[in-house]
């Protein structure tokens, strides 16, 4: 049975003006395909409510009580990671997984992928915030100052990449529409750069495992050289994180036999080195095509490390007070960084 479709304000109010003036419920209900029991019906509501327009409707029962609603809520608030279904089964429900994801929205809460950062211990957060505090009020000037290093890891066939692909529905697995993985990631490469708000430095790539006199080594042929090709031999401090082989005894004697200021680094904070953002700026930007082999692949990072623009990287060094104000409002956790 096909259901009617509902009556418009407008012409309820003509069928309630013509019935006033004295016209048949027969007329009228032929015009609007409608009964004349019908037409009494809108004249006579009409002439109680005295508006035209529909009552607002009660809707279909709800199938939870409050005291379901706040167990419901009490639930995601001792856990933020439940899920509907584990939900259900506690509070032993009889009512489906999309009700309940309903209450829970109803309550301001929204369901989103969790963000992956890294753990940092309460008192490594301690430092943070310590850090955060100490440089927080320094000049633009001082960052200026710094130059940004850190080893980066670059996948040959990284399989924590989105690659989206233009196809057909039933197409998903046709060869030109998948994104090749192979186990471990196909190999990678390693590599030490440095940054300052003035330009990249030297790029270098790391064989094998790298220790302490191996990083001495990169050091000494591309730290110094980095500092002239960065116009910053007069003043500059450099920043380091608390990698063992960093903090070793002979890359500490290497940074004081050259009188090279190091900046006291909070631990666990890669959040506030801008030169991860540059990372994953180059890795980004190299297509899949350009990582068929290591040497393929070797050339792209240094295509891009190169074109790095300098107006890049000072938006990068402008954003470190906000990113110790933020340090310090997570109370020495993971920021959006």
């Amino acid at each position: 049975m096909v259901k009617k479709r509902e009556m418009t304000v407008t012409e309820r109010a003509i069928i309630y003006n013509r019935r006033k003036s004295g016209e048949t419920l027969s007329s009228i209900a032929k015009d609007y395909d409608l009964s004349p029991e019908g037409v009494r019906d809108i004249f006579r509501r009409l002439e109680e409510r005295g508006v035209a327009e529909n009552m607002t409707r009660s809707g279909r029962k709800r199938k939870t009580q409050p005291r379901d609603d706040r167990q419901i809520l009490k639930e995601v608030q001792k856990n933020c990671k439940v899920s509907a279904r584990e939900i259900k089964d506690t509070l032993n429900l009889d009512i489906s997984e999309t009700t309940i994801k309903r209450r829970i929205r109803e309550t301001g809460l929204g369901g989103y992928v969790a963000r992956s950062k890294p753990y940092i211990s309460p008192a490594n957060r301690k430092k943070r915030v310590a850090f955060a505090k100490e440089y927080f009020s320094n000049p633009l000037d001082f960052w200026k100052s710094i130059i940004w290093s850190d080893e980066s890891k670059f996948e040959l066939l990284s399989c924590n990449r989105r690659q989206y692909v233009w196809r057909k529905k039933g197409e998903a697995f046709k060869i030109e529409n998948l994104k090749p993985t192979v186990k471990h990631g196909g190999g990678s490469l390693m590599v030490w750069g440095c940054v300052s708000y003035y330009g990249v430095g030297k790029l270098c790539f790391i064989d094998g495992k790298m220790n302490g006199p191996g990083y001495v080594e990169i050091l000494e042929k591309n730290l110094l050289r980095s500092i002239d090709q960065l116009g910053m031999r007069n003043e500059y401090v450099f920043q380091q994180d608390n990698d063992p082989k960093h903090t070793s005894r002979v890359a500490t004697k290497f940074f004081e036999i050259n009188s090279i200021p190091v900046l006291p680094w909070p631990p666990q904070s890669p959040d506030i080195n801008i030169i991860e953002h540059v990372w994953d700026y180059i890795d980004r930007k190299i297509p899949m095509n350009e990582r068929k082999n290591k040497n393929d692949f070797k050339n792209a990072i240094i295509n891009e490390w190169s074109n790095v623009t300098s107006n890049y990287l000072k938006k990068l060094v402008e954003s470190v007070p906000n990113r110790l104000l933020k340090v310090i409002q997570a109370n020495g956790g993971p920021t959006k960084y």
